[in-house]
Protein backbone atom coordinates (compact mmCIF):
# COMPACT_ATOMS: atom_id res chain seq x y z
CA UNK A 1 0.00 0.00 0.00
CA UNK A 2 1.39 3.30 -0.72
CA UNK A 3 0.52 6.33 1.04
CA UNK A 4 -1.74 9.28 -1.30
CA UNK A 5 0.67 11.89 0.08
CA UNK A 6 3.75 10.00 -1.39
CA UNK A 7 2.06 9.40 -4.46
CA UNK A 8 1.52 12.92 -4.85
CA UNK A 9 4.97 13.71 -3.89
CA UNK A 10 5.96 11.31 -6.71
CA UNK A 11 3.79 12.89 -9.46
CA UNK A 12 4.70 16.25 -8.48
CA UNK A 13 8.27 16.26 -8.72
CA UNK A 14 8.18 14.04 -12.64
CA UNK A 15 6.29 16.59 -13.82
CA UNK A 16 8.45 19.37 -12.50
CA UNK A 17 11.72 17.58 -14.20
CA UNK A 18 9.33 16.77 -17.72
CA UNK A 19 8.65 20.84 -17.88
CA UNK A 20 12.17 21.50 -17.16
CA UNK A 21 13.07 18.97 -19.96
CA UNK A 22 10.31 20.36 -22.42
CA UNK A 23 12.10 24.13 -21.45
CA UNK A 24 14.94 23.90 -22.39
CA UNK A 25 15.57 24.38 -26.46
CA UNK A 26 18.76 25.82 -27.04
CA UNK A 27 19.93 26.01 -24.02
CA UNK A 28 17.68 28.67 -23.09
CA UNK A 29 14.68 29.05 -20.26
CA UNK A 30 11.48 29.25 -21.45
CA UNK A 31 8.73 30.66 -19.19
CA UNK A 32 5.62 28.73 -18.20
CA UNK A 33 2.06 30.12 -17.69
CA UNK A 34 1.85 28.10 -14.55
CA UNK A 35 5.19 27.82 -12.90
CA UNK A 36 6.93 30.94 -14.29
CA UNK A 37 10.35 31.17 -15.28
CA UNK A 38 11.79 27.57 -15.83
CA UNK A 39 15.30 27.58 -15.04
CA UNK A 40 17.62 25.64 -17.89
CA UNK A 41 19.68 22.66 -16.39
CA UNK A 42 22.40 20.96 -17.00
CA UNK A 43 21.87 18.05 -19.51
CA UNK A 44 22.60 14.80 -17.74
CA UNK A 45 25.63 13.31 -20.57
CA UNK A 46 27.54 11.15 -20.42
CA UNK A 47 31.34 12.25 -20.22
CA UNK A 48 31.77 9.78 -22.90
CA UNK A 49 28.73 11.22 -25.29
CA UNK A 50 30.50 14.32 -27.54
CA UNK A 51 27.67 15.72 -29.76
CA UNK A 52 29.05 16.40 -32.98
CA UNK A 53 27.68 20.01 -33.20
CA UNK A 54 30.02 20.32 -29.92
CA UNK A 55 33.47 18.73 -31.16
CA UNK A 56 33.81 19.92 -35.25
CA UNK A 57 36.71 17.75 -35.18
CA UNK A 58 35.67 14.45 -33.96
CA UNK A 59 36.14 12.04 -36.68
CA UNK A 60 33.92 8.84 -34.99
CA UNK A 61 30.95 7.83 -36.99
CA UNK A 62 28.14 6.16 -35.43
CA UNK A 63 27.64 2.42 -35.41
CA UNK A 64 25.73 1.17 -38.36
CA UNK A 65 24.59 -1.43 -35.93
CA UNK A 66 22.28 1.56 -35.00
CA UNK A 67 20.74 2.86 -37.43
CA UNK A 68 16.63 1.99 -36.89
CA UNK A 69 16.57 2.29 -33.09
CA UNK A 70 14.62 4.28 -31.28
CA UNK A 71 16.32 8.11 -30.89
CA UNK A 72 18.96 7.58 -34.27
CA UNK A 73 19.52 10.84 -35.81
CA UNK A 74 22.01 9.87 -39.27
CA UNK A 75 25.72 11.31 -38.55
CA UNK A 76 25.23 11.26 -34.90
CA UNK A 77 24.14 8.10 -33.41
CA UNK A 78 21.36 7.16 -31.08
CA UNK A 79 20.82 10.65 -28.59
CA UNK A 80 19.00 10.61 -25.49
CA UNK A 81 15.80 12.93 -24.85
CA UNK A 82 17.91 15.87 -23.99
CA UNK A 83 20.34 15.73 -26.54
CA UNK A 84 17.82 15.40 -29.47
CA UNK A 85 16.09 18.58 -28.08
CA UNK A 86 19.33 20.79 -29.21
CA UNK A 87 19.52 18.73 -32.52
CA UNK A 88 17.88 21.92 -35.22
CA UNK A 89 15.25 21.16 -37.26
CA UNK A 90 16.17 21.65 -41.06
CA UNK A 91 13.12 22.96 -42.30
CA UNK A 92 11.94 22.91 -46.34
CA UNK A 93 11.20 26.33 -47.46
CA UNK A 94 7.79 25.89 -49.60
CA UNK A 95 7.60 28.17 -52.96
CA UNK A 96 5.46 30.39 -51.08
CA UNK A 97 9.15 31.69 -48.96
CA UNK A 98 11.43 31.07 -51.72
CA UNK A 99 10.07 32.29 -54.79
CA UNK A 100 11.12 36.08 -55.24
CA UNK A 101 7.61 36.58 -56.98
CA UNK A 102 5.28 34.80 -54.74
CA UNK A 103 7.10 35.65 -51.19
CA UNK A 104 5.65 39.13 -50.62
CA UNK A 105 1.96 37.68 -51.98
CA UNK A 106 -1.54 38.14 -49.97
CA UNK A 107 -2.35 34.06 -48.86
CA UNK A 108 -5.68 33.45 -50.79
CA UNK A 109 -8.93 31.45 -50.06
CA UNK A 110 -7.52 28.09 -50.43
CA UNK A 111 -4.40 28.90 -48.16
CA UNK A 112 -2.15 29.62 -50.64
CA UNK A 113 0.61 32.13 -51.47
CA UNK A 114 2.26 30.80 -54.91
CA UNK A 115 1.09 32.94 -58.06
CA UNK A 116 2.26 30.61 -60.53
CA UNK A 117 4.87 32.67 -62.31
CA UNK A 118 7.61 30.77 -61.55
CA UNK A 119 6.54 27.35 -62.53
CA UNK A 120 5.26 28.77 -66.17
CA UNK A 121 7.96 27.97 -68.51
CA UNK A 122 7.19 30.80 -70.48
CA UNK A 123 7.77 33.69 -68.04
CA UNK A 124 10.95 34.57 -68.98
CA UNK A 125 12.74 37.07 -71.44
CA UNK A 126 13.73 36.84 -74.93
CA UNK A 127 16.63 34.52 -75.72
CA UNK A 128 20.31 35.97 -75.91
CA UNK A 129 20.89 34.25 -79.53
CA UNK A 130 18.08 35.11 -82.03
CA UNK A 131 18.06 35.28 -86.33
CA UNK A 132 19.13 38.63 -87.82
CA UNK A 133 20.08 39.67 -91.37
CA UNK A 134 23.74 39.52 -90.54
CA UNK A 135 23.40 36.08 -90.72
CA UNK A 136 24.13 33.76 -93.40
CA UNK A 137 22.31 30.22 -93.34
CA UNK A 138 25.33 27.99 -91.85
CA UNK A 139 25.29 30.94 -88.88
CA UNK A 140 21.81 29.87 -88.28
CA UNK A 141 22.32 26.90 -87.91
CA UNK A 142 25.55 26.96 -85.91
CA UNK A 143 23.71 29.27 -83.67
CA UNK A 144 21.41 27.02 -82.83
CA UNK A 145 23.56 24.28 -82.42
CA UNK A 146 25.85 26.02 -80.03
CA UNK A 147 22.73 27.14 -78.56
CA UNK A 148 21.62 23.48 -77.56
CA UNK A 149 25.56 22.39 -76.36
CA UNK A 150 25.08 25.50 -73.51
CA UNK A 151 21.40 24.10 -73.22
CA UNK A 152 20.93 25.77 -70.03
CA UNK A 153 23.01 28.76 -69.93
CA UNK A 154 22.35 31.35 -68.91
CA UNK A 155 18.92 29.90 -67.75
CA UNK A 156 17.31 26.68 -67.90
CA UNK A 157 16.50 25.72 -71.55
CA UNK A 158 17.73 28.69 -72.82
CA UNK A 159 18.98 26.50 -76.36
CA UNK A 160 15.39 25.54 -76.70
CA UNK A 161 13.78 28.77 -76.68
CA UNK A 162 17.07 29.61 -79.27
CA UNK A 163 15.53 27.12 -81.42
CA UNK A 164 11.99 28.31 -80.95
CA UNK A 165 12.96 31.28 -81.98
CA UNK A 166 14.50 30.42 -84.86
CA UNK A 167 11.76 28.33 -85.96
CA UNK A 168 9.72 29.59 -88.85
CA UNK A 169 6.39 28.07 -87.61
CA UNK A 170 6.65 28.79 -83.71
CA UNK A 171 3.02 30.09 -82.64
CA UNK A 172 1.06 28.38 -85.72
CA UNK A 173 -1.69 26.91 -85.29
CA UNK A 174 -1.37 24.23 -88.36
CA UNK A 175 0.09 21.05 -88.11
CA UNK A 176 4.03 20.63 -88.88
CA UNK A 177 6.79 18.66 -89.68
CA UNK A 178 8.96 20.72 -87.91
CA UNK A 179 10.38 17.52 -85.98
CA UNK A 180 9.90 15.35 -89.05
CA UNK A 181 6.63 14.21 -87.82
CA UNK A 182 3.19 15.51 -87.36
CA UNK A 183 2.76 18.08 -84.65
CA UNK A 184 1.56 20.59 -83.49
CA UNK A 185 3.89 24.10 -83.04
CA UNK A 186 1.38 26.21 -80.67
CA UNK A 187 2.29 25.54 -77.18
CA UNK A 188 5.99 26.86 -76.26
CA UNK A 189 6.22 24.76 -73.33
CA UNK A 190 4.90 21.24 -75.63
CA UNK A 191 7.83 22.41 -77.77
CA UNK A 192 10.41 21.96 -74.75
CA UNK A 193 9.30 18.58 -74.29
CA UNK A 194 9.58 17.36 -78.04
CA UNK A 195 12.36 19.38 -78.59
CA UNK A 196 14.70 17.76 -75.57
CA UNK A 197 13.57 13.85 -76.63
CA UNK A 198 14.28 14.57 -81.07
CA UNK A 199 16.82 17.18 -80.85
CA UNK A 200 18.65 14.86 -77.61
CA UNK A 201 21.87 13.97 -79.38
CA UNK A 202 22.22 18.26 -79.86
CA UNK A 203 21.96 18.71 -75.89
CA UNK A 204 25.25 19.17 -74.38
CA UNK A 205 26.99 18.39 -77.84
CA UNK A 206 30.84 18.64 -78.35
CA UNK A 207 30.92 21.38 -80.20
CA UNK A 208 32.64 20.07 -83.19
CA UNK A 209 30.34 20.80 -86.39
CA UNK A 210 30.90 19.29 -89.80
CA UNK A 211 29.18 21.56 -92.59
CA UNK A 212 28.81 18.51 -95.11
CA UNK A 213 26.21 19.74 -97.71
CA UNK A 214 24.47 23.37 -98.51
CA UNK A 215 21.76 23.17 -101.42
CA UNK A 216 19.58 24.82 -102.39
CA UNK A 217 15.34 22.40 -103.35
CA UNK A 218 13.58 22.24 -105.76
CA UNK A 219 10.92 24.53 -103.82
CA UNK A 220 13.52 27.12 -103.10
CA UNK A 221 14.25 26.40 -99.59
CA UNK A 222 18.02 25.47 -98.58
CA UNK A 223 18.85 22.11 -97.03
CA UNK A 224 22.24 22.19 -94.88
CA UNK A 225 23.42 18.72 -94.05
CA UNK A 226 25.75 18.88 -90.93
CA UNK A 227 27.50 16.48 -88.52
CA UNK A 228 27.60 16.83 -84.64
CA UNK A 229 29.37 15.39 -82.41
CA UNK A 230 27.22 14.55 -79.70
CA UNK A 231 27.86 14.59 -75.63
CA UNK A 232 30.06 11.28 -75.68
CA UNK A 233 31.60 12.12 -78.40
CA UNK A 234 29.91 9.88 -81.30
CA UNK A 235 29.27 11.09 -84.53
CA UNK A 236 25.44 12.46 -85.19
CA UNK A 237 23.93 13.33 -88.93
CA UNK A 238 20.91 16.35 -89.45
CA UNK A 239 19.32 17.60 -91.87
CA UNK A 240 18.40 21.34 -91.60
CA UNK A 241 15.90 22.81 -94.16
CA UNK A 242 16.41 26.41 -93.75
CA UNK A 243 13.97 29.73 -95.39
CA UNK A 244 14.49 33.03 -95.15
CA UNK A 245 11.56 35.08 -93.90
CA UNK A 246 9.54 36.91 -95.73
CA UNK A 247 7.53 39.02 -93.36
CA UNK A 248 7.12 39.72 -89.67
CA UNK A 249 10.18 40.93 -86.97
CA UNK A 250 12.52 38.45 -88.71
CA UNK A 251 11.95 39.50 -92.05
CA UNK A 252 14.97 38.58 -94.55
CA UNK A 253 16.38 36.45 -91.84
CA UNK A 254 17.59 32.62 -92.25
CA UNK A 255 14.77 30.48 -89.63
CA UNK A 256 14.19 26.92 -89.48
CA UNK A 257 11.81 25.19 -91.44
CA UNK A 258 12.70 21.37 -90.66
CA UNK A 259 15.28 19.55 -88.79
CA UNK A 260 15.65 16.14 -88.56
CA UNK A 261 18.64 13.66 -87.19
CA UNK A 262 19.18 11.05 -90.21
CA UNK A 263 21.19 7.96 -91.36
CA UNK A 264 25.48 8.61 -92.01
CA UNK A 265 24.40 8.93 -95.72
CA UNK A 266 21.71 11.61 -94.37
CA UNK A 267 18.93 9.56 -95.07
CA UNK A 268 15.72 9.37 -93.37
CA UNK A 269 12.27 8.10 -93.52
CA UNK A 270 10.84 11.65 -93.02
CA UNK A 271 12.73 12.92 -96.19
CA UNK A 272 9.79 12.65 -98.49
CA UNK A 273 7.48 14.46 -96.02
CA UNK A 274 9.49 17.27 -95.20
Amino acid sequence: FVHPLAMAAAFSAGRSVGLAARARVGGKALTNARSGLLPARPSPLSPSVVLASSDPGASGKPDTKDVGKKGYVKGEGVLSMDQLLEVPIKRFKPTSEECPFCRDAPVKENGSKCLGICRNPQNVPGPLVHPHQMQDVEDAVRLQINALRDNDEPRSHHGVQVMWEFSVESGNMERSRYFGISSDMYHYDHFIGKSLKYFGPLVRNKGNVDFVDVSVMEDGRTMVKVSVDDIVGKPTHWIFIMVQRSFGKYEGCWQSHRIVQTDENFHTKYLEFI
